[in-house]
């Protein structure tokens, strides 16, 4: 028989360490929620920067996003769980990396979220030819390339996209556009492409994006380690 002392003494050791536990699981989500989060990129829709198999930290404040950062979208299908459900369903995910979910897995187009680059943000006028785009910002009277904005701006990390060439019986008018006329975006419009420019769905589908639908901006790629880089700068 325990004594009375003992019985409390493992009382006391059990709600400590069950205490633990909720305040660690408290502080991880909120530093998911509101700071950082690790996310894999399962597809080739972001190559070379990005490739696939990918983990990339990304941080939830999206109020300093400028051209040529990469950003996490929203599914543009979400499907809806209790707070109770998402709140177990953040856990596992972030002591797995990102690579568990308590949700089973959508094969639909539009269920999953995925990175993106802005190139096109509000004010710009701005046209594609042959899947480069060609951009004016407000008040300037020349357009130039995005690889130019890349390598003229101090705060502007260069990056390289991917063409792959289709068949030559390929229709050009199936698939997502390499060509485009000039449109303006407005106040709150930003145009968001794939570096694989041929394999990826983008605004040149979907068209411009708000702040709104931006889960959070790319700032790390840690894994694989070889090719370890900073997105943000």
């Amino acid at each position: 028989m325990y004594s009375v002392t003992q019985k409390k003494e493992r009382y006391i050791r059990a709600i400590t360490i069950i205490s633990y536990i909720v305040f660690i699981v408290l502080f991880l989500n909120i530093i998911v929620d509101f700071f950082l989060f690790p996310v894999k990129q399962n597809s080739i829709s972001m190559t070379p920067d990005m490739d696939e198999g990918s983990m990339v930290l990304v941080t939830p404040i999206t109020s300093s996003v400028k051209r040529g950062d990469i950003v996490l979208l929203e599914p543009q299908l979400k499907e809806e769980h209790s707070g109770f459900i998402s709140f177990i369903d953040k856990c596992v995910r972030f002591f797995t990396a990102q690579q568990v979910s308590i949700f089973k897995k959508s094969y639909y187009p539009g269920t999953h979220e995925k990175f993106r680059r802005i190139v096109g943000i509000p004010g710009d006028t701005i046209y594609m030819r042959d899947y480069v785009m060609y951009i004016k910002p407000a008040g300037e009277k020349h357009f130039l390339t995005e690889f130019e904005f890349a390598q003229t701006a101090k705060k502007y990390r260069p990056y390289n996209v991917t063409f792959l060439s289709a068949p030559a019986t390929w229709d050009n008018e199936i698939g997502v556009k390499g060509n485009f006329d000039e449109m303006i975006l407005g106040p709150e419009e930003y145009f968001v492409l794939g570096d694989n420019r041929k394999a990826c769905d983008d605004s040149r589908l979907w068209g411009a994006i708000t702040k709104k639908e931006m889960k959070g901006k790319a700032l790390i790629c840690y894994f694989p380690f070889s090719k370890a880089h900073i997105y943000a700068q």
